[in-house]
């Protein structure tokens, strides 16, 4: 007889428990609440306004005044406010100074740097102006005296402009006579480039009648001896510029008897002579 065989017993396997899975918290629940949070502070601020039979900028204005004295208390407030770079002008500091509408004792977080900067930089007497808050109670403000660049004929008198290109208030055209004279429409947003060119020239700013401004994109400069400077478009200005230093260098260009200096194509200079005068020279 066969033998039956029984089955081997199996091993059984052991369940583990499943671990309880993390619960995540997720920011919409968090930015909720905050907005929530939020809301009820406003609507806890009108119903106050409401009983106390106030209006809102009341409540905004003992808020600010709650906030100063706080301040105050823990030494964040302005002590003091130094000015830099206009020991020079005293005059300029003191308008700085007023402009900035900032006082001892105020709260040096409402003392804010952007704003601050705008304001001195409306009363169009300096430039470069920088300010900064020195924590906890000191606000320094740098600043440079805007200086006369030229004069500017805006069709009913003369204005003195800055190396910003900015009018200068306060400033009278008849003290700075020496300045270059400029005419035409966006003259004054061009001057600051158009000075800086010609610092390689300083010899050729005392030969200039009057710059003028063509088509707001460049410049023809009437000379004392009338020759016409016609120099090329802004973003080819410095290389004009410099192509006329080196050809006054080699030959006194601006000196002679030549109706125009064409500087309007790279690399050329297109001489026109000044028949008048040729015509006399050959009577003589």
């Amino acid at each position: 007889m066969s033998q039956v065989r029984g089955r081997k017993p199996t091993k059984r396997t052991r369940t583990r428990k499943k671990e309880p899975e993390p619960e995540y918290f997720h920011e919409r629940t968090q930015a909720s609440s905050v907005i929530f949070g939020l809301v009820m502070v406003v609507a806890m601020i009108v119903a106050g306004a409401a009983l106390l039979g106030g209006s809102l900028a009341q409540v905004g204005q003992r808020w600010a005044s709650t906030m100063d004295g706080a301040s105050r208390s823990i030494g964040l407030s302005v002590d003091s406010i130094e000015i830099v770079g206009l020991e020079h002008v005293p005059v300029i500091a003191r308008a700085v100074e007023s402009a900035a509408m900032i006082a001892p004792g105020e709260n040096m977080f409402r003392a804010d740097p952007h704003t601050i900067r705008r304001r001195i930089e409306e009363t169009r007497m300096v430039a470069n102006v920088r300010v900064y808050r020195l924590w906890p109670d000191t606000v320094m403000i740098y600043a440079d005296a805007a200086q006369p660049t030229a004069l500017w004929f805006d069709g009913d008198d003369w204005a003195v402009v800055d190396s910003l290109g900015r009018q200068m208030r306060g400033q009278r055209a008849s003290d700075h006579l020496d300045l270059i004279k400029s005419v035409g429409v966006g003259a004054p947003d061009a001057i600051p480039a158009l000075h800086t060119a010609l610092q390689s020239l300083p010899d050729f700013v005392g030969q200039i009648e009057v710059a003028r401004r063509i088509a707001e994109r460049r410049w023809d400069i009437e000379l004392k001896n009338g020759a016409l400077v016609r120099l090329p478009a802004d973003e080819d200005l410095a290389t004009g510029i410099a192509s006329l230093a080196r050809a006054n260098a080699e030959g006194a260009l601006t000196r002679r008897a030549l109706a125009a200096i064409d500087l309007r194509v790279a690399g050329r200079i297109f001489l026109t002579p000044n028949r008048v005068t040729n015509r006399v020279e050959e009577a003589a």
